[in-house]
């Protein structure tokens, strides 16, 4: 048989029972409405949604560039950097009336083709050589060469066998500074078949041994 309650358990029990009573009375029964967190921090008003892009980069008038093409636009750099240059040509007639007329006359054919004859008065610098293996190489001097003979600013006809070594040393030499130069159209060869004077050189014979044997 379980003992009676203690006095003081009874009295404790009386009290929690009291305390209880008094906050069911302090607190009456309220009807509570269970709202969702995010409803409430986001009400529902008229609110239009909007696409961040959209609002970022809003629609205007923009025309769109490649970056290579502003960067470099289209200019033709061959044509800048290298200029056409252009060579005056005259006849052979008309550079020998020149000649005649003090202009001096510059033969740019090698020194074996001046052996076989030459226009009398003229100077000569080879344009281009010939190897042992029979090629033709420029001559890395000639525009030094030449400015050693003449000046710039001197009135100069430039010839050769037919015209066309004598145009391009005209080039170079347009390009060197040199502004008085004229191109022989034609050449040597049609100096030739013009009837022009020519020096040719008449070749020694070699000696024989009665001569030899005289010296």
């Amino acid at each position: 048989m379980a003992p009676p309650p203690h006095e003081n358990e009874t009295s404790r029990s009386v009290a929690i029972s009291s305390s209880d009573m008094n906050r069911s009375e302090s607190a009456p029964a309220t009807p509570v409405k269970t709202v969702d967190v995010q409803t409430a921090a986001a009400p529902d008003v008229g609110v239009t949604a909007v696409d961040v892009q959209t609002a970022a980069a809003p629609a205007v008038g923009v025309t769109t560039v490649d970056v290579q093409t502003a960067a470099t636009p289209a200019v033709d750099t061959k044509t800048v950097a290298t200029p056409a240059v252009e060579v005056t040509t005259v006849d052979v007639q008309t550079a020998a009336r020149e000649q005649q007329d003090g202009m001096m006359y510059l033969d740019v054919r090698t020194e074996e083709e001046m052996g076989k004859g030459h226009i009398g008065g003229s100077l000569n610098v080879p344009y281009f050589f010939v190897t042992p293996q029979g090629t033709r190489e420029k001559n890395p001097r000639f525009v030094e060469q030449v400015a050693s003979l003449f000046s710039t600013d001197q009135h100069i006809l430039v010839g050769c066998q037919s015209g066309k070594r004598s145009e391009l040393a005209c080039i170079d030499l347009l390009a060197a500074g040199f502004m008085n130069v004229k191109n022989v159209g034609g050449g040597y060869a049609a100096w030739l078949h013009n009837g022009l004077p020519v020096t040719v050189a008449v070749p020694t014979p070699p000696p024989t041994p009665e001569s030899a044997a005289a010296i």
